[in-house]
């Protein structure tokens, strides 16, 4: 009897709860609030008779809420038609209609701030697009068509309007507005440069907004708006130098250097207090740039027709001050503070490319060679000092700069490879020098251990050694060829030049090898076979066409004499403590 009714005093609880659910549902689709819901107190702001309630939130994602937007952005543009139409028609002077046109277009961004502030981003969005879809072309319009603003006024109003929508994104974190910004500013900086022919003052607008968007992806993470206004930038400044080499712009040549160097003071400014005074790491938006940055300033320099003179000295001695800023910060700076990133392959690289660039710009050959054979030794000598495997990178660039600058690369094609042809010259000093320096080089880079920096280390040393080996193989030709060869009108024979050549190239085979015997020179041995290589193939080419039988013989026995003696030569020496225990055991009795 008990468990009958405990069972039906729980059915009637279960009918209960159904049918107090069924109620609230119902209350809940006819708009009032269920019953057993407590009242709210009467100075409640979310009371239903406050004056303060509460709207109900509205989904921004609704499909009529988006419609509703669209259409009242149409109804924005037909508000500002409306006023142009009443501007052409006479019925407003062309002043006051444009006055009242932007008056227009700032009460929309005034509603963007406030329903920005109001959470309401959405609104805020469409709000700032009126904005923009009024003010930037009316800027245009009020240039070119109405002339009412000259192109001063106008660049200045367009920086004005720019930044007050900027403004509004980074204060009230609106990123749709900011993008709105830079889309909407960028054609308008095109357009009115094309239109009124005044280069500098719009030119100038691109690069400017991409300063700001750069800071507004470091503060707030918008970091895909700064690449779009960074490429506008390098474009325009590009088209600036281009247009800068027709003969009816002369005076857009010292335009396009002013935006040139512009550009790389802006961002440079930019970058260093990320990387220099906040210390953050460098990205992959600070390489891609500063590339960009330096191929539009040099290449702009290079197409430049009258760039020379002063001009190439002002360009190359500012290029070496700004080298040579970067190596302190990557020698010195980040020596002695953390490095958050790869700021010192960063700082380190943009050194090594200016200060190459300001040296082709202040000196000329033979003279910069003397300069990058003397950079190459000092970044050699700091790679022997602390195993920084950057210095060691510069020091084979700076090397084969100097062997390139300095004619020693042509000088050796001559000496070793092609047919003498007119009076023969020995090397100069210049040449003597990059000599010096290759040795220098070469025997620094061996100075730590081997294996030190992996096979990048060993690559790099092997380019130091390739240098260094064609220098002295060309000079060596070149001194010794007037009195093997030489002729009594001061050219050489070519038979017997060529015997000298396989001469130099078998000795100098044997003398890689030898070296090549001790750990550290282990990329020396190296090159053993491929001079072996290159030997032949040089004879078939030309001993065998130019020598005479005496002469052929010399060439064939010490190349032969190279066969088999280089191999053998180039087998690594064994340490000291093997040799002796070698020593020990033929000598222990059986």
């Amino acid at each position: 009897m008990d468990d009958r009714l405990a069972r039906l005093e729980a059915t009637v609880g279960q009918l209960c709860s159904t049918v107090k659910a069924l109620e609230e549902r119902v209350a809940t689709l006819e708009g009032h609030q269920p019953a057993a819901a407590a009242a709210p107190a009467a100075g409640d702001p979310k009371a239903p008779g406050s004056s303060r309630a509460a709207r109900p939130a509205r989904n921004p994602d609704d499909p009529i809420v988006i419609l509703s937007l669209i259409g009242r952005l149409f109804l924005v543009l037909a508000g500002g038609f409306f006023l142009r139409a009443m501007t052409e028609a006479g019925l407003l002077i062309s002043q006051a209609g444009i006055a009242l046109a932007f008056a227009y277009g700032f009460a929309w961004l005034y509603l963007a701030n406030r329903a920005s502030q109001r959470q309401q981003a959405t609104s805020a969005g469409f709000h700032a697009a009126a904005f923009a879809m009024v003010v930037f072309p009316l800027l245009v319009e009020a240039t070119t068509r109405f002339q009412v603003l000259p192109p001063g006024g106008a660049a200045m109003g367009l920086a004005l309007l720019t930044a007050a929508l900027l403004w509004v994104a980074w204060r009230r974190r609106l990123a749709a507005a900011a993008w709105i910004a830079v889309v909407a500013a960028l054609p308008t900086s095109v357009v009115l440069l094309l239109k009124t022919g005044e280069v500098l003052p719009f030119a100038l607008q691109p690069v400017a907004l991409g300063v700001a968007t750069l800071w507004l992806g470091y503060e707030l993470g918008w970091n895909g708006m700064r690449w779009l206004a960074a490429l506008v930038a390098n474009l325009v400044i590009v088209g600036v130098t281009l247009r800068a080499l027709g003969p009816q712009a002369p005076g857009v040549f010292l335009v396009a250097l002013v935006l040139q160097w512009s550009l790389l003071a802006a961002y440079a400014a930019g970058f260093a207090i990320r990387t220099v005074v906040r210390r953050r790491a460098v990205g992959w938006f600070e390489v891609a740039q500063t590339i960009a940055v330096l191929v539009v300033i040099f290449g702009g320099a290079i197409l430049l027709a009258g760039i020379s003179g002063a001009r190439a000295a002002a360009i190359g001695a500012v290029s070496l001050v700004l080298g040579s800023v970067c190596y302190a910060l990557a020698l010195v700076f980040f020596n002695r503070h953390e490095d958050p990133g790869h700021n010192v392959d960063f700082y380190s690289t943009l050194a090594l490319v200016l200060v190459l660039a300001g040296a082709g710009f202040l000196l000329r050959a033979p003279t910069a060679g003397l300069l990058f054979a003397l950079l190459a030794m000092l970044a050699a000598g700091l790679w022997a000092r602390g195993g920084r495997l950057y210095m060691l990178l510069h020091s084979a660039v700076y090397l084969v700069a100097a062997v390139a600058a300095s004619g020693a690369l042509a000088y050796g094609a001559r000496a070793l490879a092609t047919a003498p042809s007119g009076p023969w010259t020995q090397p100069g000093g210049v040449l003597v020098a990059v000599l010096g320096a290759g040795l220098a080089c070469a025997g620094l880079a061996a100075a730590r251990p081997a294996p030190e920096g992996g096979a990048v280390a060993a690559g790099l040393r092997l380019v130091l050694v390739l240098a260094c080996a064609w220098v002295v193989a060309g000079c060596i030709t070149g001194w010794v060829a007037p009195f093997i060869a030489g002729l009594a009108d001061g050219t050489v024979d070519a038979g017997a030049l060529a015997t000298l050549r396989t001469t130099v190239l078998a000795l100098g085979t044997l003398l890689v090898a030898w070296i090549g015997r001790h750990a550290r020179f282990r990329e020396w041995a190296w090159l053993v076979y491929p001079l072996l290589v290159v030997t032949g193939l040089k004879m078939v080419a030309q001993d065998f066409g130019q020598s005479r039988p005496a002469t052929l013989f010399i060439a064939l026995a010490l190349y032969g004499a190279a066969l088999i003696l280089a191999p053998r030569l180039r087998k690594p020496r064994a340490p000291v403590s093997e040799m002796g225990a070698l020593r020990l055991a033929r000598a222990s009795p059986p």
